[in-house]
């Protein structure tokens, strides 16, 4: 089985992190329509990563995942977490997910909240999160995102 590992972003990074995330959108059954309006909003900018958690997934070297953690006090905002399709299914969704949860609970976190792609509602569903509502996106019209938050526990 090849190495993983999980790291810091570096900023330098900040365009082929994007280009994983945009690659990951296409995995799912979205037309040219709304994959342009992905490559428009779906950015991971060089700012982002200096200023939040941007943590990189690697397997075998290769950078395969990538999360950004918002912190605000006690909840923290996961605003991307992608994961290049070759890699989808292996896990380094949810090893991610369980290193950004211990970085929000470092930062003081109680629980973690997203906007959920519809096709990953499930995926964070078994991860123990919950929708709590419904999330417009302002860029497509009567596109609805489940909203989701994570116990963080010791509560």
């Amino acid at each position: 089985m090849a190495e993983t590992r999980i790291r810091p972003a570096r900023p330098e990074e900040a365009a082929a992190l994007t280009a994983l995330a945009v690659r990951s959108k296409g995995h799912w059954p979205y037309d040219e329509t709304m994959m342009a309006v992905f490559r428009r909003t779906i950015v991971i900018t060089a700012e982002d990563i200096a200023a939040h958690c941007v943590l990189v997934h690697e397997t075998a070297g290769v950078a395969d995942g990538v999360a950004v953690l918002i912190a605000h006090g006690e909840e923290a905002e996961l605003d991307h977490l992608w994961v290049d399709p070759p890699a989808i299914g292996l896990g380094v969704g949810k090893r991610l997910f369980q290193a950004v949860a211990e970085q929000a609970k470092r930062a003081g976190a109680v629980r973690i909240v997203l906007n959920s792609d519809p096709y990953a509602e499930a995926f964070y569903g078994k991860l123990g999160a919950v929708r709590i509502g419904d999330h417009p996106v302002a860029e497509i019209p009567d596109r609805i995102l489940p909203r989701m938050a994570f116990s963080l526990g010791g509560g």
